[in-house]
């Protein structure tokens, strides 16, 4: 069947109701398009006028969609749902030659950053974006492909997949530590300021696992970003959980201090997370294969 286009209602008005039609308020439609509220009711008189019916009944203070208004806001919302996946695939495409990862700056610069020659190596036509993201995990802003995320694993709606598991152990600056007697035990802990990276579940694992009781809940600053965590442990804010392999250098060089020789593998680990169409794309499939080449080969080295 061809489409008779010269019959089409103009695109921006049938827009305009679908956003009306949405909030069911037309001055709540002009706040989200960024127009005036007797915008909105111009625009809709006109697409009525063109379609030959109402579409609102309209009333003193509010308006409802009629039959008609209802059908056509339900065949509007399965056409822009199209519109919207075709714009999604034709940018995909488009961007087809690069891609963005989300990545925290500590395992960034720490694990990430070694390999990239790795990555040119193998595909030189690639571009690769590496994306700070010291947050949570999303997706919704369309900017990322793929993320690099500390956590159990579950993210809902989204497909993850093991990366990275790192042993830990805490850890405490020599300032932080003058002057006081260095910790015998676990509990000893306590005495210092905690700080947290995301949240204390770490830190309550930890101190589960080495017979500490801690009634659920600990003291302490909770620090988003694990590279601003590592700052304020070296500079003696307060003790934390380092992940061993990504501060050897800090223990290394004396600005952090183990107190304890024993490390603790938490249940938690870092993830390669990306929405459930990932795959479908060629440059998402053969950073996924070759990340994971190069993490086994890390955890076996390790």
């Amino acid at each position: 069947m061809m489409l008779n286009y010269s019959d089409l209602p103009p695109l921006g008005a049938v827009r305009v109701f679908a956003v009306a039609a949405h909030y069911g308020n037309f001055k709540r439609a002009a706040a989200a398009l960024g127009v005036t509220p007797t915008a909105v009711s111009a625009q809709i008189k006109s697409l009525e006028a063109h379609l030959g019916c109402t579409l609102f009944e309209r009333h003193a203070q509010s308006v409802a969609l009629n039959v008609a208004g209802q059908q056509f806001a339900e065949s509007c919302e399965a056409v822009f749902a199209r519109l919207d996946r075709a714009v999604h695939d034709v940018r995909q495409t488009a961007n087809r030659a690069s891609i963005t990862v989300g990545v925290g700056a500590l395992i960034g610069s720490q694990w990430l950053s070694r390999r990239l020659f790795s990555f040119w190596q193998r595909f030189p036509d690639t571009g690769l974006h590496l994306q700070y993201s010291p947050g949570g995990v999303e997706f919704s802003d369309g900017q990322a492909d793929m993320m690099l995320a500390w956590g159990d694993g579950r993210w809902p709606g989204l497909l993850s997949e093991p990366l990275l598991r790192f042993d830990t152990a805490p850890v405490i600056s020599p300032g932080l530590m003058a002057g006081k007697p260095r910790p015998q035990r676990p509990i000893d802990l306590m005495g210092f300021p905690l700080l947290h990276w995301k949240d204390q579940f770490d830190w309550l694992e930890w101190f589960a696992a080495m017979g500490v009781e801690t009634g659920g809940r600990l003291p302490g600053v909770v620090i988003d970003d694990a590279s601003v965590l590592l700052r304020a442990v070296v500079s003696g804010q307060g003790v934390s959980l380092g992940l061993l392999p990504l501060i050897e250098a800090e223990v290394q060089s004396g600005q952090l201090i183990r107190p304890f020789e024993t490390a603790f593998t938490p249940s938690r680990s870092y993830h390669l997370v990306y929405p459930p169409d990932a795959m479908e794309q060629p440059q998402l499939q053969a950073f996924r294969d070759w990340i994971m080449t190069e993490a086994g080969e890390d955890q076996v080295q390790s």
